[in-house]
């Protein structure tokens, strides 16, 4: 029961979030299989490591399909997600820790980048942070 009542809160947190938030949480939970992936192929336990990898790669398509495409940048993400995407199938096949670790960084980097663009969308919502004269 008590794990019924988390998964409904989750559910619900999740629903009740930005876009901006819940593409940052994407983001994370995509660095996350990515680092487990990592640990499970270290261990060899390559069934983990292949969970992992399918998780991440749903992420990722998850992300490229929700790009609206009216927009030059999402033009730009959509070659990331193709990248990673095809990185992340490769490394699952491979069992490549080496492509993983090279992953990383790029995806730190790009969740970084969206956490920024939330919180200045955030700041220049009107009646946030600025004075109304």
């Amino acid at each position: 029961m008590l794990t019924n009542a988390y998964a409904q809160y989750k559910e619900q947190s999740l629903s009740t979030m930005a876009p901006g938030e819940l593409l940052v949480k994407l983001f994370d939970e995509l660095i996350k299989q990515c680092r487990l992936a990592v640990i499970y192929i270290e261990k060899k336990d390559l069934a983990a490591a292949n969970e992992s990898l399918m998780k991440s790669q749903t992420i990722v398509s998850t992300l490229d399909s929700s790009l609206d495409m009216r927009y030059p940048i999402s033009g730009e993400l959509h070659n990331f997600y193709i990248f990673f995407a095809q990185q992340l199938l490769k490394a699952n096949l491979e069992k490549n820790i080496d492509i993983l670790n090279g992953l990383l960084p790029l995806l730190k980097e790009l969740r970084d980048s969206f956490t920024q663009a939330e919180k200045l969308s955030r700041c220049n919502q009107p009646g946030v942070g600025v004075k109304a004269v």
